[in-house]
C-alpha cells in the first residue's frame, strides 16, 4: 500500500535537484511525496516578496502537512528559508530538517533550531518517522545532535 505525504520543502534554489532525489529516496520505500514547494521546473513569474510570500508560499505552506527543509552548507541565513520555517512554526506545521547528502559540518538555520520538531539524516525511515510525529534530533550520519546553544533573553 503507498503513502502519500503533503509536504513543503523548503530548499535553496541551487538545490533543485535534491528535491527528486529526496522523492525518489520516499519512493523507494513506499512513500509518495507531494510538494507544493517552488521549483526551476516550475517557477513562479512574481517579482513582490508580499505577493510571493501571501500567494504563493503561505497558501503552500497551509496546505502542507509537514515542512520539511533540506539541510545544504548554503541553507543557514538564507531569508526566504527563515521566513519559511517561522511560517510553518506560526500555522502549527511540523518542521523537519533532513540533512542533505554532502552537508557535513554545516550549521542548520537559527529559526530550524528554534522551532525544529525533528532533524534526521537522509533517511527515508527517519523522515517518516519525523513526519509522523517522532522527535529525534540527529546529525548527517543519523547519530544524535549535541545540545544546541539557544540564546536566553532575561526578564
Amino acid at each position: 500500500m503507498q503513502n502519500t505525504y503533503n509536504v513543503f520543502i523548503s530548499h535553496r534554489h541551487e538545490d533543485d535537484a535534491l528535491i527528486s532525489s529526496f522523492k525518489n529516496l520516499m519512493q523507494n520505500k513506499g512513500v509518495t511525496i507531494r510538494d507544493a514547494s517552488i521549483t526551476s521546473d516550475d517557477p513562479n513569474q512574481a517579482r513582490n516578496p508580499d505577493y510571493i510570500k501571501t500567494n504563493i508560499l503561505g497558501p503552500g505552506i497551509k496546505w502542507a502537512g509537514a515542512l520539511v527543509v533540506l539541510i545544504t552548507p548554503d541553507t543557514k541565513n538564507h531569508d526566504w528559508i527563515d521566513w519559511e520555517i517561522e511560517y510553518a512554526n506560526k500555522h502549527n506545521k511540523r518542521i523537519i530538517g533532513v540533512w542533505a547528502p554532502g552537508s557535513a559540518g554545516c550549521e542548520v538555520p537559527e529559526p530550524l533550531d528554534k522551532y525544529g520538531d525533528a532533524v534526521v539524516g537522509w533517511n527515508a525511515e527517519r523522515v517518516l518517522a519525523a513526519i509522523n510525529d517522532e522527535r529525534s534530533f540527529e546529525d548527517l550520519d543519523g547519530q544524535p545532535r549535541p545540545p544546541q546553544p539557544i540564546n536566553r533573553i532575561g526578564c
